[in-house]
């Protein structure tokens, strides 16, 4: 991507205002998708973590961590890479981890 300004073209212009009009729309309703399902995760993640804090179980499971990544790599039928997909939900997983747990007594 070179970030240069279309060709001063007036009809070149319109139809590219055309056509990325509803390609935006549908990335916006996605981003909805994703932060509902972000939302949604995170009040798991805390209910998984209050679980592990009054059996007394550590709240981080790296064999369990590992085991998301390698499911979600293989689950990809891209574009998206396994090695995408882990470059993706690693910090993810890691932000999880660090923000939605329980407070610590």
């Amino acid at each position: 991507m070179t970030g240069k300004p279309l060709a001063s073209d007036g009809a070149s212009q319109r139809e590219f205002d055309a056509g990325i009009q509803p390609l935006r729309e549908r990335v916006d309703a996605i981003d909805a998708q994703l932060l509902s399902l972000l939302n949604a995760r995170a009040e798991v993640v805390a209910d998984i973590y209050a679980l592990k804090t009054r059996h007394g179980v550590s709240r981080f499971d790296r064999s369990r961590t590992g085991a998301i990544l390698d499911r979600l790599a293989a689950a990809s039928q891209g574009p998206l890479t396994g090695d995408d997909v882990r470059a993706l939900f690693t910090p993810l997983l890691q932000y999880f981890v660090e923000r939605y747990s329980p407070p610590q007594d």
